[in-house]
């Protein structure tokens, strides 16, 4: 099923949780530059099990195991074109045996921050021209609707550049696939790169069209309340949140720090749902069973 269908037959509807953090309940080593792409190309039957942990726990959209899965990420550790074309056949196959046909399938775009490896997913400390950022995303888009992914995510943004990038100069080259752009903000709610969220909802309000989906990502639950406070649930677009468990993380140990409380999620369901927002679940730190939480609140809440 399509993401505006589902979204029209059944809402609020529930996203899956931390596909990594997943992984490394399972015992998975994500210390690398390719972070959950490293299990996808070493041991995928992981990335398997853990798409079905959520399916298990009621979610009813799951991403693909592509965030990291860049072609340039791959080229830059030796991978030839054929083995990186595997590895999406292996991401889709992956995510189709542990779905369901009443599940949406969404495409997971990481930003070129993620691709950078250096936390800068959360800073947008990074610059590139259009036409760079159409490069560098355009062989991972491809490549999954050559194998029937049609619904997709940029998730995590930080950089207001690579936002306008995205919705002005790659979005239209796509006219058959459905967009959705999600988005990191700090504490105060502003978008991570220093972007006032005033400024950014001023921007995205004009392109439902082209952005029919768009929300917050990875981070914490703090920061998505004041960004709602600053214009977000009154954009004409669906609403999506999935925040982060709350801890910070540290680009150069590649772990997060500090205690998060994936519980704090749960306990804002009811006020987001009265502001509208169509599309809960979560990001790192979140794990199926914090999903099954989800599911079962917003069952409580409807």
């Amino acid at each position: 099923m399509r993401l505006l269908e589902k979204l029209e037959a059944q809402a609020p509807l529930v996203l899956d949780g931390g596909l990594a953090t997943t992984l490394e309940q399972a015992g998975c080593n994500l210390n690398s530059s390719l972070w959950s792409s490293e299990v996808l190309k070493n041991n995928p039957v992981k990335i398997k099990e853990a798409h079905q942990s959520f399916t298990d726990a009621g979610a009813d959209i799951l991403l693909t195991s592509t965030y990291q899965a860049s072609y340039q990420t791959f080229s830059d550790i030796g991978l030839k074109d054929v083995e990186i074309e595997q590895l999406f056949t292996t991401a889709v196959d992956q995510i189709m045996d542990s779905s369901t046909s009443k599940q949406v399938i969404v495409g997971s775009l990481g930003p070129y921050g993620a691709y950078l490896s250096d936390g800068s997913e959360y800073t947008g400390n990074y610059e590139l021209s259009n036409e760079d950022y159409f490069n560098f995303h355009r062989s991972r888009i491809d490549a999954l609707i050559t194998r029937g992914v049609h619904d997709f995510v940029f998730e995590t943004v930080p950089n207001f550049e690579e936002i306008k990038a995205i919705v002005e100069y790659i979005v239209p080259h796509y006219m058959d696939q459905t967009f959705w752009l999600s988005v990191t903000v700090n504490d105060l709610g502003d978008l991570s790169d220093g972007t006032k969220f005033e400024d950014l909802c001023e921007f995205i309000q004009k392109y439902k069209k082209e952005i029919p989906v768009f929300g917050i990502n990875c981070s914490s639950v703090a920061g998505v309340n004041q960004a709602m406070e600053k214009g977000l649930t009154i954009l004409p677009q669906t609403i999506a949140l999935y925040p982060n468990g709350g801890a910070k993380y540290n680009a150069d140990t590649k772990q997060w720090e500090s205690m998060g409380d994936s519980h704090l999620i749960v306990e804002q369901i009811p006020d987001w749902l009265r502001h509208d927002v169509k599309i809960v679940g979560g990001c790192c730190q979140t794990t199926p069973e914090d999903i099954k939480r989800i599911h079962d609140k917003i069952n409580l809440s409807v």
